[in-house]
């Protein structure tokens, strides 16, 4: 299958903008922790950062794949790990410097919204969507796209959770040599999930070396 090569470039304004404004969310937090000199600097390397990275973003599908926005934010945190790294900051506290912008981030979305999202999710309809997103994945269309296989309810009506067999984030951080951060991305699931209302258990991850990431949710 021959991928589009340009699909990323093509929207180069609008993930420029996007990308700003992460940064304004995290800039504040940049400068609790390190200053507003190299707040400043860093927000606006990232940017420089982030245009490099963008025709360098993996194809899985553009719109018709719901998690092509993840990857993009992702590297997002990339553009900015590589500018705090050349500033001498350990993965570590880059890891926990972006579970706080993450967290900024659900903070702006009152409670009942979050929740009403999070029985979306849950819900019969969007487990039948993500058993069509599950059958495309396993299909391998796309070398740099996620692998998921559904975790059905005993019902077999609703999801009990996910297998993620491959992961985009971590394809995508090994061939940009940001392996070590990778397991501080997934630790922001454990606080995206329960903003929603939803309880994640899992046991362990493909950033972590193991086969799969089983996530498991209760509501």
């Amino acid at each position: 299958m021959n991928l589009p090569t340009d699909y990323y470039m093509k929207q180069r304004p609008k993930l420029l903008k996007d990308h700003r404004k992460m940064m304004a969310i995290g800039q504040p937090i940049i400068q609790a922790k390190y200053g507003q000199a190299l707040a400043e600097t860093a927000v606006a390397k990232s940017a420089v950062e982030f245009e490099k990275l963008i025709p360098q973003i993996p194809y899985i599908g553009g719109a018709a794949n719901s998690m092509t926005d993840t990857l993009v934010q992702m590297t997002s945190l990339l553009a900015l790990y590589r500018v705090l790294k050349r500033e001498g900051k350990l993965v570590a506290e880059i890891g926990d410097l972006f579970y706080e912008m993450a967290q900024a981030q659900v903070n702006r979305f009152p409670q009942w919204l979050r929740h009403l999202i999070g029985r979306f999710y849950m819900s019969r309809w969007n487990f039948r969507r993500l058993q069509k997103r599950a059958a495309v994945s396993q299909q391998r269309h796309y070398p740099g796209d996620f692998v998921i296989e559904l975790v059905p309810s005993q019902d077999s009506q609703s999801l009990q959770g996910i297998n993620y067999l491959e992961c985009g984030i971590v394809k995508f951080f090994a061939q940009q040599g940001a392996t070590k951060l990778t397991p501080h991305m997934c630790r922001i699931d454990f606080l995206l999930f329960p903003a929603m209302g939803i309880s994640l258990n899992r046991t362990g991850t493909l950033a972590q070396g193991c086969t799969r990431c089983d996530f498991r949710f209760n509501q």
